[in-house]
């Protein structure tokens, strides 16, 4: 309830991503997802906090960086993708790298 994304989604919805959901735990540096990889989970972090990098594809010149912590997500793509009303075999692509800054507790969903 305190991931803004379920705000507006019916009750239907959240009882089935909340089926799929496994505790997941992981250390200081552990990468949770490279830029370019496939993503298979979306992580709603409980406690912790992660470092999101992006450079929109490689793009020259270009970076970005956000701190993700307790309440907000990663692996959005996935969500979108499953969500696609005719999405491709092929899970989706991560737009981003994602680094836990210290000890993170989450909820993960895995795509298949």
């Amino acid at each position: 309830m305190q991931v803004h994304l379920f705000d507006h989604m019916d009750e239907k919805t959240l009882d089935a991503i909340c089926e799929r959901l496994k505790t997941a735990l992981c250390t200081e540096g552990t990468f949770l997802v490279c830029e370019g990889d496939l993503v298979n989970e979306m992580f709603f972090i409980i406690r912790g906090h992660l470092n999101s990098y992006t450079t929109n594809g490689g793009r020259t010149g270009f970076f970005n960086s956000f701190r993700i912590g307790p309440g907000d997500f990663c692996g959005e793509e996935l969500l979108t993708w499953a969500l696609d009303p005719s999405p491709s075999i092929i899970l989706p692509s991560s737009i981003r790298l994602v680094k836990s800054l210290s000890e993170v507790e989450a909820f993960a969903a895995k795509g298949r």
